[in-house]
């Protein structure tokens, strides 16, 4: 998946959070706390550390809400 998809999937599903990659491949995101990573792995990790509904939020997001 490109990382524009998954940009728009990640800002749709943590509105609160500033998320973004910059131009030397940094995933970051800005909430209450600053999070960065190599990777959109490791920023998904990150965020599930920080937002503990993260997981349902992403379940609920690709999923028929039921």
């Amino acid at each position: 998946m490109s990382d524009g998809i998954l940009l728009l999937f990640l800002r749709q599903i943590f509105p609160e959070w500033s998320i973004m990659r910059g131009a030397d491949g940094v995933w970051r995101a800005g909430g209450h706390v600053l999070i960065w990573a190599s990777s959109v792995d490791g920023l998904m990790d990150a965020l599930a550390a920080a937002v503990p509904d993260a997981a349902e939020r992403v379940r609920c997001f690709f999923s028929d809400g039921s």
